[in-house]
C-alpha cells in the first residue's frame, strides 16, 4: 500500500514524495539507462578531491548530526561556513513509516536564501532492492526527470547518484543532485538542490559536500 506525503525540503520548496516497499517495474518511461547519460555526469555531477582542493578546503565546516537522538541515523557533513544549519522538524507518524516515504533529518542553505539547499533524507529499503530502482521511484515521485546518473565508489562505500529537473510552483525549474548510500536497511538521501540557473554555481559545492558526507552511526 503506498501512502503520500509533503516533506518540506526546504524553504520555498514542498515536493509530495511516495514510496511502496515492493520493487519498481522495470521499464519506466523516466528513467534514463546508466550508459546513456554517463558522458555527461562527470560534468553535471562532479565529486572527487573537490573538498580538498585550495577552492574549498578553507571555506567549509564540518558538523556532526545525531537526528532523532538516535545513533543508528548520525552523520558528519562539512558545508560552507556561511550557511545555516538545522535538523529537520518531524512527526512520529513519519518516522512510523518510514518505509514508504523519506524522513528529512536535516537542511542547510545560504541564511535568507529560498532558491539553493542541501537536505539528508533517510529511508528504510529491504536490502534485496537495488539503489538505482531507489533513485527511479525517488525521481517519478516528486515528478521529476532523470538528466544523467553515475555511480560512484568513495572509500569503498557505493554511490548511487543523479540529477534530477523537477519544477517548483513558486521557483519554477529545479536541478536536484540525489545520492543514495546504504547503511543496512537505512539508506541515507543527500539532495543538493537548486534553481536550474544557479546550478553550475552550486553544482560543485554541492559535490563537495557530497565528498565528506558520512554516516558515522552504530
Amino acid at each position: 500500500m503506498q501512502r503520500l506525503w509533503t516533506p518540506v525540503l526546504a524553504a520555498g520548496l514542498i515536493v509530495v514524495s511516495c514510496y511502496s516497499s515492493t520493487r519498481a517495474e522495470a521499464g519506466r518511461p523516466f528513467a534514463v539507462p546508466p550508459q546513456a547519460a554517463s558522458s555527461a555526469a562527470p560534468e553535471q555531477l562532479p565529486f572527487g578531491d573537490l573538498l580538498a582542493s585550495g577552492e574549498f578546503s578553507q571555506t567549509f565546516g564540518a558538523h556532526q548530526f545525531t537526528p532523532f537522538g538516535d545513533s543508528r541515523f548520525s552523520f558528519a557533513i562539512s558545508i560552507p561556513n556561511r550557511w545555516e544549519s538545522h535538523l529537520s522538524e518531524v512527526d512520529p507518524d513519519q518516522l512510523a513509516h518510514d518505509r514508504e516515504a523519506p524522513v528529512p533529518m536535516a537542511e542547510f542553505a545560504p541564511g535568507g536564501a529560498d532558491d539553493v539547499g542541501i537536505n539528508v533524507q533517510y529511508l528504510k529499503v529491504p536490502a534485496e532492492t537495488p539503489l538505482a530502482t531507489v533513485i527511479d521511484d525517488y525521481v517519478k515521485a516528486n515528478n521529476g526527470t532523470l538528466v544523467t546518473r553515475q555511480q560512484l565508489d568513495s572509500r569503498g562505500r557505493s554511490l548511487e547518484d543523479a540529477l534530477m529537473k523537477s519544477t517548483a510552483e513558486d521557483l519554477g525549474p529545479l536541478l536536484t543532485r540525489v545520492t543514495l548510500l546504504r547503511r543496512g536497511t537505512i539508506v541515507f538521501i543527500f539532495t543538493g538542490w537548486c534553481v536550474e540557473e544557479k546550478y553550475e554555481k552550486y553544482k560543485r559545492i554541492f559535490g563537495a559536500a557530497l565528498e565528506s558526507f558520512t554516516p558515522t552511526g552504530n
